[in-house]
């Protein structure tokens, strides 16, 4: 939430930890206060204790969110909603999301409703691998047991330290990057049964405000920004384990946790950690977070619900008198049965398409894609990933030498995700012409010289590469050249590693001016003229935070009679234009084409952009600037228009 003009709490997210570090501490007291009076641990009453709490909740989420998804999320989305329903009931979400390449934080994972369920899986993870773990090390090990998990503690920070530098993604993910904190917990159920000392009146008044302190702090001033999980996390971390460690129940911090109120909000913590994710989530697709007031908003429809949830059905299912073991295997059976059905159903039918009528389906089937990945070779030839060496009939971030080719080969499309944007609209036209390509998309490696990169660390080679089979080509090409021009800010030189830091994703290194960049860029431009070749150049694509999906998801209602309406968003053409003739020099050749999309994709006379174009359709895909299949098509038609008219290629 924002005041005084800044987030206060971006990092809300540290709440997970001091979850994991409770949830450790949790469990170890469980299965050692068990070993210790009975000298045995059963699994069946633990996982029954753990299906009881966890699951019956899961699924209202789940069966309450299906609706909202059947009527805001396209089929793409509905795919991808519907994998991430499936991971998350058998605990495996984490994995699903770092695989589906989901940045936690981005404005993008917002929209994914069960983007929470992550830390649920991590959760349950440690809970089937640890129980075996502290069993085994309790009746053979018992004198170490401690030293056990202090050894696996530090292993586990130490891991996560490297893998934050290496691979922040699978870091934020991965259970190992976690053990940490949950054994952190595990460490004070140790020390509370086997170390009992007298509390100390001063210290159990101290420390946990001390605690409090830490935590609080790490929430107001860590952001998307802070290395975590790491030794940063140790911060937050410290101030949980002194709150457990030291709180008594009649004194400071202890006696306020302990309250009426605050044993109130614990009770209905997991109802509520449930619920918020996909009331937001939602809220945000239909454009209904606009200020603190709507926050506040759904703050309080997440406790209502979860205050309601709690009493109705998280109680009635841990009542062992009230649902039996049979009759609760019964219903999670059924319930849990159908929904796996439904989620494999609708990921087998790529996303419930017969939601819509054929015409929509028609509307619908130019919007769905990633416009930028979407392009596919004509024949279904396969080729070689650049770093992960799989093969894929896509042409998007393939090795440039087993670059998608097709026919005579007399367009090159080269650059980013902004070329690779424009290809499929742009081959659907050139095929009647009897024209072939070359694809030479790779996102976030615009054509500039190999020893820069940006977000990409094997860019670097990957234009080395491009320049090299570029050399030797025997006959003259038309090159469609364009570059997400905003990543310019972020250039860096090469590394010593550019392949091996690729697959790390890298992120540091030593930045470039941005002037340096663009004159690499349109040194990259003039040499491709200077061999020979014809360039088009397509300028800077007009901004929009419209989420073109998101919006036909919204207006349905216009597919079936196409009487889309204009609307605009707030940039400039003028503007635009202005920006470009300030960047881009006058290139002195008859074999260079300049297209300004602000010239095909707004409205001179109003001074405005256009996100959806009347009568047309959505022209956007997404926020930010990638087109749509429709947006593509119009910047297509132009350069199409002006290869004829200047007679590069004949009709």
């Amino acid at each position: 939430m924002v005041f005084f003009g800044k987030d206060w709490f971006e990092g809300g997210f540290l709440g997970v930890d001091v979850f994991f570090v409770i949830s450790g501490y949790l469990i170890t007291r469980i299965i050692l206060s068990e070993l210790q009076d009975s000298g045995s641990f059963s699994f069946s009453t633990f996982y029954e204790r753990r299906a009881r709490r966890i699951l019956p909740m899961l699924f209202a989420v789940i069966l309450a969110s299906i609706p909202f998804a059947w009527h805001g999320l396209l089929p793409i989305d509905f795919v991808a909603f519907s994998k991430s329903v499936l991971t998350s009931i058998f605990f495996g979400s984490n994995f699903f999301f770092y695989l589906s390449a989901t940045e936690y934080g981005a404005d993008s994972a917002l929209l994914k409703p069960f983007l929470h369920t992550w830390s649920l899986g991590v959760e349950e993870q440690f809970y089937l691998l640890f129980p075996l773990l502290a069993i085994a090390a309790y009746r053979y090990f018992r004198r170490y047991f401690l030293w056990i998990v202090v050894f696996l503690s530090v292993l586990s920070l130490m891991f996560a330290q490297v893998m934050e530098v290496r691979d922040p993604d699978m870091n934020f993910y991965l259970p190992f990057s976690r053990f940490w904190e949950l054994a952190v917990g595990a460490i004070l159920a140790y020390r509370e049964l086997y170390f009992k000392t007298e509390k100390s009146y001063f210290l159990g008044l101290l420390m946990p405000v001390l605690g409090v302190f830490l935590i609080a702090a790490s929430v107001l001033f860590f952001d998307g920004k802070t290395p975590h999980p790491g030794f940063y996390t140790i911060i937050p971390i410290i101030g949980v384990a002194l709150v457990i460690g030291f709180a008594t129940v009649d004194v400071g911090v202890g006696r306020l946790l302990g309250s009426r109120s605050l044993v109130g909000v614990g009770l209905i913590s997991y109802s509520a950690y449930l619920w918020h994710f996909p009331i937001f989530a939602f809220a945000r697709m239909g454009g209904n977070v606009e200020g603190n007031y709507d926050k506040l908003l759904l703050i309080f429809s997440t406790f209502l619900l979860s205050v309601v949830s709690y009493f109705f059905i998280e109680k009635p299912f841990r009542n062992r008198f009230s649902m039996p073991i049979k009759r609760l295997i019964g219903i999670l059976g059924v319930v849990g049965g159908g929904i796996v059905v439904f989620m494999f159903y609708s990921i087998y039918s790529g996303g419930l398409w017969s939601r819509y009528s054929v015409p929509e389906q028609e509307m619908l089937k130019g919007m769905v894609y990633y416009e930028y990945k979407a392009l596919k070779h004509p024949e279904g030839k396969k080729g070689e990933l650049f770093l992960t060496h799989g093969l894929s009939d896509g042409c998007n971030m393939r090795n440039p030498e087993d670059a998608c080719r097709y026919g005579n080969e007399k367009i090159v499309f080269l650059g980013d995700s902004y070329v690779g944007h424009l290809e499929r609209a742009f081959v659907d036209r050139i095929r009647p012409l009897k024209l072939g390509f070359i694809s030479f998309n790779y996102e976030q490696c615009p054509f500039v010289g190999d020893d820069l990169w940006f977000f990409r660390a094997e860019c670097s080679v990957v234009n080395e590469l491009r320049r090299d089979i570029i050399k030797n080509f025997k006959d003259r090409k038309i090159f469609i050249v364009s570059a997400n021009e905003g990543q310019f800010l972020a250039a860096k030189r090469r590394t010593d590693d550019p392949i091996g830091d690729g697959l790390k994703r890298r992120s540091d290194g030593d930045l470039v001016d941005p002037s340096i960049v663009w004159e690499s860029y349109f040194n990259s431009i003039r040499w491709l003229v200077e061999s020979g070749h014809k360039v088009v150049v397509v300028g800077t694509i007009p901004p929009t935070w419209l989420n073109g999906n998101k919006w036909l998801g919204d207006n349905v209602k216009y597919l079936a009679s196409m009487d889309f309406p204009n609307v605009y968003n707030p940039s400039s053409p003028s503007a635009l234009n202005a920006q470009d003739d300030s960047r881009y020099p006058i290139f002195d050749s008859d074999s260079i084409l300049m297209i300004r999309p602000s010239d095909i994709m707004c409205d001179s006379a109003s001074d405005h952009c256009l996100d959806v174009k009347e009568n047309y359709g959505p022209l956007y895909s997404g926020g930010g600037r990638h087109l749509s299949y429709l947006g593509a098509a119009l910047i297509a038609d132009s350069v199409i228009d002006s290869l004829l008219k200047n007679g590069w290629i004949e009709n």
